[in-house]
């Protein structure tokens, strides 16, 4: 097996458990926090504090792994997700509220760090490949949301049974040292100094790129927009969505966790075609998809407060997610010089997460008071303006971006 096949693997079964370990971790912290607060209203304090640390430390991140490569990079991310494990397992233990939101946020800096797993398989792939790379990579989200449920309830019922929830922090903990394990293996290849050189053939040092520089290339815009706007839509809609599936519909929980499973299966179940399509049709293309499926999604939702209604919004949602992200990853490629990626990454993944974050927030607050069908309508003004954004981005590349085109050029 060669090397590259073998980080792409490797790098898929760090996402699996990656993931398993975030979905067993938000799963579980509202529950802790309704059971330590007894206050429905503190539930998602944890989860958003988590997500906040993720957005702080994302651009840290980027360049700590500039300096000190990818493999040490997500072994120093790992350490944070065992920290966690610790701190919520204690913080419950204790009976401590504070101490499990600060476990819970912890975690949030190892989902930073584990964030490049999908950039790094870009780079470890031969240049046909990266688009497919990409996807491979997000596949393991479906793979954990099957795994997740049965191994975070396993874990809640046969260790420290007396004490609730507990047990499944444990699991948390397992999950940190498989990663680590994981890593062991990964073998990245040496780093090339990128050097430019002028019209004369003379060497142009390579220079910090400045926030204000990467913010005004068009392509990093579309590319980080849209694989931003596809989490605040999804993340928007889909937090709220268990609530006003059982609060306000009267329906059981069982019925919001199948819809919610759906949805999950829709955010990954294409990863394991849409990078091709991305590599055969162009990004610009995929991202119009996404558009597509998100307008469908809020259309279906405002339609009627039926079950079917909730399962075809929440899969055509997940559908658009996928889209959206996957071709935004691949489009950023073309927003930077290799010797850039740090910075132009470190500040994506900053755009990404401070816009989840925002969404996860504001998401229950919105609900009670706009209503379900209003904050769904607000999904196509999203779509409209990301619609702007996308187009501008083909008008001022329209002699180096074609549609059709498997690869965008650089700007």
């Amino acid at each position: 097996m060669n090397t590259s096949l073998r980080n792409i693997i490797l790098l898929v079964i760090g996402q699996i458990l990656a993931l398993t370990s975030v979905i067993t971790l938000v799963t579980y912290a509202a529950l802790v926090s309704r059971m330590l607060t007894g206050s429905t209203s503190m539930a998602t304090i944890p989860a958003a504090l988590a997500m906040i640390a993720a957005a702080l430390t994302a651009y840290k991140a980027s360049m700590f792994m500039k300096r000190f490569g990818r493999k040490r990079g997500f072994q120093f991310g790992a350490l944070f997700a065992l920290l966690s494990g610790i701190f919520t397992f204690y913080g419950i233990y204790i009976e401590n509220f504070y101490v499990f939101c600060f476990g819970v946020m912890v975690h949030g800096i190892f989902q930073s760090f584990a964030a490049y797993y999908r950039f790094a398989a870009m780079e470890v792939s031969a240049p046909r490949f990266k688009k497919q790379a990409i996807s491979y990579v997000l596949s393991g989200g479906l793979f954990a949301a099957l795994i997740s449920p049965t191994a975070a309830k396993f874990f809640e019922t046969h260790f420290f049974l007396p004490i609730p929830y507990a047990g499944t922090f444990i699991l948390v903990i397992l999950l940190s040292l498989l990663t680590q394990l994981t890593l062991l293996f990964l073998h990245f290849p040496p780093e090339i100094d990128h050097i430019e050189h002028d019209e004369n053939g003379q060497e142009i040092p390579a220079t910090h790129v400045s926030w204000l520089d990467i913010l005004r290339r068009p392509g990093f815009l579309c590319a980080s927009l849209n694989a931003a706007g596809a989490y605040l839509m999804m993340s928007y809609v889909m937090t709220s969505s268990p609530i006003q599936i059982v609060e306000y519909c009267g329906f059981q929980i069982t019925d919001a966790a199948s819809v919610i499973q759906w949805h999950t299966a829709a955010m990954f179940l294409p990863a394991f075609f849409t990078g091709s399509l991305v590599a055969r049709f162009g990004a610009v293309r995929i991202i119009m998809i996404g558009f597509v499926c998100f307008m469908i999604s809020a259309a279906f939702a405002i339609q009627g407060l039926e079950l079917i209604n909730f399962y075809g919004s929440l899969v055509l949602l997940g559908l658009g997610w996928n889209f959206l992200f996957t071709a935004g990853t691949a489009l950023l490629e073309s927003a930077y010089k290799p010797y850039e990626k740090s910075q132009v990454q470190g500040l994506n993944d900053f755009v990404v997460y401070s816009l989840a974050a925002t969404s996860t927030l504001t998401s229950g607050f919105m609900l009670e008071t706009i209503g379900w069908k209003s904050m769904n309508a607000m999904v196509f003004g999203i779509v409209g303006l990301l619609l702007f954004i996308t187009l501008w981005y083909v008008k001022v590349n329209r002699k180096t971006v074609g549609l059709t085109s498997t690869q965008e050029e650089p700007n």
